[in-house]
């Protein structure tokens, strides 16, 4: 098994950044301030579509897989915005902030991690990631923030650049065995390889 780091893969992760801020404004006109529960789904929803419509491209990922990421995106963020927002009683606070965004970012990512064509093991530390760079985006995001009181569905571009680069090591870390096994069950199950997602 050789270990590889696909650094061009890094790279289009990375630039997904943009998508967030797409994201927020998405939320910010399709629900307002997140300061409901109803809000928090249905800005969730907006922003996760966005921000998942983006990624998908960064991913590189074929016409079914765009849709079920998107999809995917879209219904983890709903829900874990409602869950995490609601949590902190839609507080903005720093120590709120963190908190919604690793329920948030759990969500996301147990709902990514489903339709990720890997291994359960690289499905387990995406999920896991996406927990931690949540809430270490809305950590930065707070430092800087000048209008928390906007109730933003999501964190801004600092925190955003720092969660996508470390977001995208974990995709641009690859082990393939010579024969590749992985990608003969893909195509036992009818769904994509890893290689089609990831653009290798």
């Amino acid at each position: 098994m050789t270990a590889r780091f696909d650094t061009r893969r890094w790279a289009r992760w990375a630039g997904s950044f943009i998508g967030f801020p797409l994201a927020g404004l998405a939320a910010k006109a399709v629900a307002g301030p997140i300061d409901s529960t109803t809000a928090a789904l249905l800005g969730g929803a907006a922003a996760g579509a966005t921000l998942g419509a983006v990624q998908s491209f960064a991913l590189r990922a074929d016409a079914r897989t765009r849709g079920r990421w998107i999809a995917a995106t879209a219904a983890g963020m709903a829900t874990g915005l409602a869950f995490g927002a609601t949590a902190v009683d839609f507080a903005f606070d720093a120590t709120s902030l963190v908190t919604m965004g690793a329920v948030t970012g759990a969500a996301i990512g147990a709902a990514q991690a489903a339709v990720l064509p890997a291994s359960p093991a690289r499905r387990g530390v995406w999920a896991a990631t996406s927990t931690a760079v949540w809430a270490l985006g809305w950590l930065i995001t707070s430092q800087v923030i000048v209008d928390a009181d906007a109730r933003w569905a999501n964190f801004g571009a600092s925190g955003a650049l720092v969660a996508t680069m470390i977001g995208g090591l974990v995709l641009a870390a690859d082990s393939h065995p010579a024969a590749a096994p992985d990608d003969r069950h893909a195509a036992a199950e009818g769904r994509p390889s890893v290689h089609a997602v990831t653009g290798r």
